[in-house]
């Protein structure tokens, strides 16, 4: 039986978190944590999903081009392409220049510039839609990727980019046909099997995406996103020490530990939760996340 104690903390600790008497992780409030399910994206584009709603840099200013630039020798090269030949494959590398460094208004401008000088570009049509997804608007970037599919049918990036925003739009079974398409396109890819595990996690089928995610960690075992999915799947499922044992592999030793101390808390296990959330303060000290946890533990356990 749970003590008042960890009934009282857990409260405390996870305030989003499903209040069940099985304590099991669903996926709809795991954004306001580190541990949150992401999409994967497909190579070559250099677009990511963010773990959350970060504003895209912007460049208002010169020196700020400038000093970018000066610590970004691709960016800086493919800049001066451009501007010696703005072709439709420079337009179009520097707006996927621009895309690696974060600053998507940049990245946008010269992806149209590609599709005013080509339309029917497949590459920054992917790009831009992208972009209009990061932005949150994925109903304007409908119009783009299916542009790309059109034009690319064989292409599986562009069919999983077109999933991601059916499925962010709630267009689940949609989504799941551009994903499969994007599968039998790429059957040794690890991102659209992420991708169909991501979406059983929003339909909280826990079993599929427990093994969708397990199918994509053996393809991929060195992606923190699956991995990342594959703990959140467990954790949903009740699979508390498979989630707290796959998150062990994280890319951050500070957010993996972290991570766990969540997963931990909502399971009610009190003592390895402070012990989680101290191993991510060792790991990183400036980790602040670990250390309000922390103090949380400590105000419930003096108001016992």
């Amino acid at each position: 039986m749970e003590s008042a104690e960890a009934r009282h903390l857990r409260f405390r600790l996870l305030p989003a978190v499903v209040r069940c008497a099985c304590l099991r992780l669903a996926f709809g409030v795991m954004a306001s944590f580190v541990v949150t399910a992401q999409l994967a994206i497909a190579a070559p584009s250099a677009q990511t999903v963010p773990a959350s709603g970060v504003p895209p840099r912007s460049l208002n200013q010169l020196s700020e081009a400038q000093t970018l630039e000066e610590h970004n020798k691709s960016l800086a090269a493919a800049r001066l392409r451009a501007l010696a030949a703005p072709t439709v494959e420079n337009q179009r590398a520097l707006g996927q220049e621009y895309a690696k460094a974060g600053v998507l208004d940049a990245a946008l401008d010269h992806f149209d510039a590609a599709l005013r000088l080509d339309p029917r570009d497949v590459p920054s049509l992917d790009g831009s839609a992208r972009i209009w997804r990061e932005w949150g608007y994925a109903d304007l970037a409908l119009p783009q990727a299916y542009k790309a599919v059109n034009q690319a049918p064989e292409s599986p990036v562009v069919h999983n980019t077109l999933g991601t925003l059916l499925l962010k739009l709630g267009e689940f079974d949609a989504a799941r046909t551009q994903f499969e398409q994007a599968r039998a396109l790429a059957p040794t890819a690890a991102y659209p099997v992420n991708n169909l595990c991501y979406l059983e996690l929003r339909r909280e089928n826990s079993a599929d995406a427990v093994r969708l995610c397990r199918e994509a960690a053996t393809m991929d075992p060195r992606s923190h996103t699956v991995r990342n999915n594959l703990a959140v799947a467990l954790a949903v499922s009740g699979d508390i020490e498979g989630a707290v044992t796959a998150f062990e592999t994280g890319r951050s030793p500070a957010i993996a530990a972290y991570n766990q101390g969540l997963v931990l808390a909502a399971d009610g296990q009190l003592d390895r939760t402070r012990a989680a959330f101290g191993l991510a303060r060792e790991a990183d000290p400036a980790f602040l996340p670990a250390l309000i946890r922390l103090k949380q533990l400590a105000v419930g356990k003096a108001e016992r």
